[in-house]
């Protein structure tokens, strides 16, 4: 019997709930999960705020980015109403706060978003240290083993390991690279030089049964995202994935239990 992957509540139960607030971060753990997944940017004044987009277009109906607002702006914005008004008055989190209430309780997958605008700027390299600060803490640091970098970015990865090689490190593989094994040996010239790295992670439409041998030929775990119906799931499991994210694992942890189960009675016949 194959083994069950770990479920990976991806922005929270963001099916169900604003993504990256404390009501889909709750909600999710009232499933039995193996963790969160989250996406940390990075304030005009250098505070690690948890958002995913590109732009605040959903919250302030402007597209603005993150990087060119202070995080006192930001405060001021409300960051449930947009997905449904009972989920009005919901405030930004900053890292720091997602840490000191979630770290102790699962593993966190914090995705380092790092926009080609600011590449320029350095304000990948900003952000990468910054949270790597929040992570030094005392009240943090005994739960390190729980937390998880992940990152589109290589460089930001290899960065990272520099500073703080006792962490887990998550490659993203971008959907515009077609051969991603090709991609991943473009990048690394040697696929040896994938030591720093905990696993590799991929959409489900480019999961595959050879991208997955290939990370665990090298002893990388195989991450997948975002699976939302029995489709991609089965693939995820029929592409041996080790990691499976959703948007909801609420229904992603009982799907996967009665398969569990039904699988376990098929195998007593």
């Amino acid at each position: 019997m194959k083994k069950i992957p770990w479920v990976i509540a991806h922005r929270g139960a963001s099916k169900h709930a604003p993504e990256n607030t404390r009501p889909a971060f709750d909600l999710a753990l009232s499933y039995t999960i193996d963790g969160l997944e989250t996406d940390v940017q990075l304030t005009k004044d250098g505070i690690p705020v948890l958002y995913h987009d590109p732009t605040l277009l959903k919250v302030m109906k402007k597209r603005k980015r993150v990087a060119d607002v202070t995080y006192r702006q930001l405060c001021k914005l409300d960051f449930g109403k947009w997905y449904n008004p009972k989920f009005g008055n919901e405030p930004v989190l900053t890292l720091r706060e997602m840490l000191a209430s979630y770290n102790h309780r699962t593993r966190l997958m914090l995705e380092i978003k790092s926009p080609k605008a600011d590449h320029s700027f350095q304000k990948s390299s900003e952000l990468t240290l910054k949270v790597l600060q929040e992570l030094q803490k005392p009240e943090i640091k005994k739960y390190r083993d729980k937390i998880f970098i992940l990152s589109f970015e290589p460089a930001v990865l290899k960065l990272a390991h520099k500073t703080m090689p006792e962490l887990k490190y998550v490659l993203n593989l971008s959907d515009k690279a077609y051969d991603l094994t090709g991609y991943i040996s473009i990048i690394y010239k040697d696929p040896s030089k994938l030591h720093h790295l905990f696993a590799l992670c991929v959409s489900i439409k480019n999961l595959s049964k050879n991208l997955t041998g290939f990370a665990h030929r090298y002893h990388k775990k195989m991450m997948t995202y975002v699976c939302n119906d029995s489709r991609q799931v089965r693939r995820a499991m029929e592409c041996n994935a080790d990691v499976i994210m959703t948007d909801d694992p609420g229904w992603l942890t009982k799907h996967l239990n009665v398969t569990r189960l039904c699988k376990k009675a098929c195998a007593q016949l």
